[in-house]
């Protein structure tokens, strides 16, 4: 069955598309022929504990789809790796910038507002308010940060800011915007077949499976004494990106596909 991701609704994709972007399709590959191989032998055991036919099939649909992208046969997937890593690294740099101005932007205010200059205190609580939610679009945020660094540019802030870090806030809001950018334009140029939100999105659909079928595994292995069954669907290839060291012993969230 061939994959359609036109079938999967707007909240499922945004999850499987924030999963996604920390893996690269060469790894995510490589788990889904290692769990599809895991199944063969040991699907109905999964099945009596929650992992349904229809989760093998959709697996097997998402790692084709990345086999017909030509993951596994060209430089593709190492080149989606590493801009990924870039990207979360942008990312994270881009959300601590954000912190660093709103702090400066926040004890601003107090001082503006306490000694009388109305409008500029005005401006920067608009300002504050304007980027009170985090957004998770990388054009989104560099915005923000645009609208961030000219509150703070304003003569009258930047004379307050400048004892409270104002000048750091204000160089960190410019490179991390411009690494975002820079970023996330690095990630769009990485797309094979399919386009690299695409990618992402089975990406996303690849692990959750996997991770269902690895925590169903254990259920089966406890209530039916099959100690083999982890081993056979241990997640070898995707391990969390924050974690150094393999464990898998350790619990991940329980995943729905």
């Amino acid at each position: 069955m061939p994959l359609d991701l036109t079938t999967i609704s707007p909240k499922g994709r945004d999850r499987y598309l924030r999963i996604g972007r920390a893996y690269g399709s060469s790894d995510t590959l490589k788990q889904a022929n290692k769990t599809l191989h895991a199944l063969d032998s040991y699907a109905s055991a999964l099945l009596d504990c929650g992992f349904a036919s229809e989760d093998v099939v959709l697996l097997e649909a998402a790692r084709n789809a990345l086999i017909d992208a030509g993951v596994g046969r060209d430089e593709a997937a190492g080149k989606k790796r590493s801009t990924s890593q870039a990207y979360l690294a942008a990312t994270t740099e881009a959300k601590a910038a954000r912190a660093r101005a709103r702090s400066v932007l926040a004890a601003a205010h107090r001082v503006l507002e306490d000694a009388g200059y109305e409008d500029t205190a005005r401006t920067v609580e608009t300002a504050l308010d304007r980027a009170s939610v985090l957004p998770d679009d990388a054009e989104k945020l560099a915005t923000q940060l645009d609208s961030l660094r000219t509150t703070m540019s304003s003569e009258t802030v930047v004379e307050v800011a400048k004892k409270r870090g104002g000048m750091t806030a204000l160089l960190s809001l410019a490179a991390a915007a411009a690494s975002l950018r820079a970023a996330a334009d690095a990630r769009e140029g990485t797309g094979t077949q399919l386009s690299t939100e695409q990618m992402d999105v089975i990406d996303g659909i690849i692990v959750t499976l996997c991770r269902s079928a690895r925590n169903t595994a254990r259920l089966a292995a406890a209530s039916q004494s099959q100690p083999a069954l982890l081993k056979a669907f241990a997640l070898t290839h995707i391990k969390p990106p924050s974690r150094a060291v393999e464990d898998d012993s350790a619990d991940d969230a329980p995943a729905t596909g």
